[in-house]
């Protein structure tokens, strides 16, 4: 008789084939736990750091705040969605001091970071494909 009949091989194998997918399962959960929890700090500073964005500190803590910006939004890159990323860039592009925009468009440009943040942790998904290219990132520092 084959061994595929046997019932203490069946015995045997379908409780481990249970095991190893309840593992596989766990960890897979571990890992979307952790990115989350790394996303949701990265995400904390990345929102801390916009006052420097605004006329309420003094220029040299502008520019401290506008750096830990560009190096939370550059941190971004290891594990935020592409839509996250582009937003924020739109975000720099609206308030550059070369580019003159409206107070509105400015708040407005803020409101679609944090609402695509916002949407990005209440998902929960872990990123697993990019359409970016090595030239989208950009090298910046504050002005």
């Amino acid at each position: 008789m084959p061994i595929t009949f046997d019932i203490d091989f069946w015995k045997f194998t379908l409780p481990l084939l249970g095991a190893v997918a309840a593992w596989f399962i766990n960890e897979r959960r571990k890992r979307a736990w952790a990115e989350y929890e790394r996303k949701e700090q990265n995400y904390r500073e990345l929102i801390k750091a916009l006052k420097g964005f605004y006329d309420s500190h003094s220029i040299s803590e502008r520019k401290v705040l506008k750096n830990q910006f560009i190096d939370q939004l550059n941190l971004c890159w290891l594990y935020s969605p592409d839509i996250v990323i582009k937003t924020a860039y739109g975000f720099l592009d609206t308030v550059h001091t070369s580019v003159i925009k409206s107070e509105k468009e400015k708040e407005e440009a803020l409101g679609l970071l944090i609402l695509e943040i916002r949407k990005d942790l209440i998902f929960r998904r872990i990123t697993r494909k990019t359409k970016l290219n090595p030239s989208d990132f950009r090298n910046l520092t504050s002005t």
